[in-house]
């Protein structure tokens, strides 16, 4: 009980006691002040962090979008590398077909290997002097064959669709004077290089 009425006094001894009311009204000026301040002071850090907060998560959509760029870029890339895969082997093919010279050899072993097996010979393969047209080599070559119809048929067809180009533009038959029912037929056409 003794504490409750000393508690119920100290508003009359404070103002009995003006000074100490003034002493305690000016620290909690100071206090309110000091908050304050504090308070402004706090709010400015928490502005200078949200703004520091922005200027990251901007920062952050930007490295997003950049990624998201990169990887469009690295899936257009591999796309390119795909094409350039296809396109080596296009090359390849086409080379086959259209290579650097005329590859006489390999060229005169196609076409005996494109021969039918009996009833059938290559009689002469012969070869022109080589024409430019712009940036690719032609040269001449006749064939001349003897053999059965359906034979001749049959290894103009295979010569026709050899690896390398082949045009045939020029086609002669007659009776054989060899051999009977036989024919014998001259075919003309050009092989292609790059170089010659």
């Amino acid at each position: 009980m003794k504490l409750i009425e000393e508690i119920k006094k100290i508003p009359a001894r404070l103002m009995a006691n003006k000074i100490t009311l003034v002493m305690l009204m000016a620290f909690v000026f100071i206090y309110l002040i000091n908050q304050d301040i504090f308070l402004n002071a706090l709010e400015k850090n928490i502005a200078a962090k949200n703004t520091a907060i922005l200027k990251l998560k901007k920062r952050i959509n930007t490295i997003k979008n950049t990624t998201g760029s990169l990887s469009r870029e690295k899936n257009s890339l591999y796309g390119l590398k795909n094409q350039i895969a296809a396109l080596k082997l296009k090359l390849k093919n086409e080379e086959i077909m259209l290579p650097k010279t005329f590859m006489v050899a390999d060229l005169i072993k196609n076409i005996a290997l494109n021969k039918p097996a009996d009833n059938f010979a290559i009689e002469n393969i012969n070869f022109g002097k080589p024409i430019k047209y712009e940036s690719v080599m032609a040269l001449p070559v006749g064939i001349s064959i003897t053999g059965g119809f359906n034979k001749t048929v049959e290894f103009i067809k295979n010569i026709n669709s050899m690896k390398r180009i082949f045009t045939i533009d020029y086609v002669s038959i007659k009776a054989s004077k060899k051999s009977f029912p036989d024919i014998k037929a001259d075919i003309k056409g050009f092989v292609f290089s790059m170089d010659g």
